[in-house]
């Protein structure tokens, strides 16, 4: 099952609590607004800590530009303070929103790559983004042998070669966000589920031999990235309306 996300628009100021939808937000983690903000202040010790433990300036810098502008987007919604959010971590490192401070039931996720980000947040259903710069991978069916189901395989291997990559991208990100969206619970291992490989298609999920009924509970969406960029959501129930913002670090 599957829907397509418009392109990226400019959030309103004001938002209402994503119960029938999914946002998905776009940030620049390079962008001289955001990295003005990425001050120690509205990070926890806790996030701090993990950004001086990266060995470049660059990683350090994107991390804590990341946790910003996750921090300063989910404030909007819950209408308080980006520093006073806490959040709280499941067994698999995923973070979530405290209990206390979550009545809206809050879900997100969030990827990055290459200085740029994405973050999804509904409400009520659990949500999976994945996002990759996609860079040249000469080796990419010696990767999809290790990684991907043998359905999804030979799929790819039928493909001619000046589209192959772009397929090899476009299943990567749907299982990534698959798997990131199902969390610790119910996580299948790469290779025990398919997706359509096709990048021009609609994103689904088409087989999970361990759990049928999964193609019917949990939908994909290809997401409207940047050129040399593949991203895909992945949510809980069935496919609803996807909004995709630009994040503007002057709307705080």
């Amino acid at each position: 099952m599957s829907g397509e996300a418009e392109l990226w628009r400019t959030a309103p100021v004001e938002l209402t609590h994503p119960w029938d939808r999914v946002d998905v937000w776009k940030v620049w983690l390079d962008s001289a607004e955001l990295s003005s903000q990425a001050l120690p202040g509205i990070l926890a010790p806790d996030e701090v800590e993990r950004a001086r433990r990266f060995h470049f300036d660059r990683h350090r810098i994107r991390f804590s530009a990341c946790r910003t502008a996750l921090r300063t987007i989910l404030a909007r919604y819950l209408q308080m303070s980006p520093v006073e959010i806490r959040f709280r971590y499941e067994r698999n490192g995923k973070p979530e929103i405290a209990d206390a401070q979550n009545s809206y039931s809050l879900r997100f996720n969030l990827s990055h790559s290459s200085g740029l980000a994405v973050i999804a947040v509904s409400s009520g259903r659990a949500v999976g983004v994945d996002i990759e710069k996609a860079s040249p991978k000469p080796d990419c069916l010696e990767i999809a042998r290790r990684f991907f189901s043998e359905r999804e395989y030979q799929a790819l291997s039928a493909i001619g070669e000046s589209e192959r990559q772009r397929a090899f991208f476009a299943s990567w990100t749907r299982k990534e966000a698959f798997v990131k969206a199902i969390g610790q619970g119910l996580s299948y291992a790469l290779p025990e589920f398919s997706v359509a490989v096709a990048p021009d298609a609609p994103a689904a999920i088409e087989e999970v031999p361990e759990d049928p009924n999964a193609i019917f509970r949990w939908s994909l969406a290809n997401l409207q990235s940047e050129d040399g960029y593949v991203g895909t959501l992945a949510f809980e129930k069935a496919p609803c309306r996807i909004e995709q913002w630009q994040w503007n670090a002057a709307l705080r």
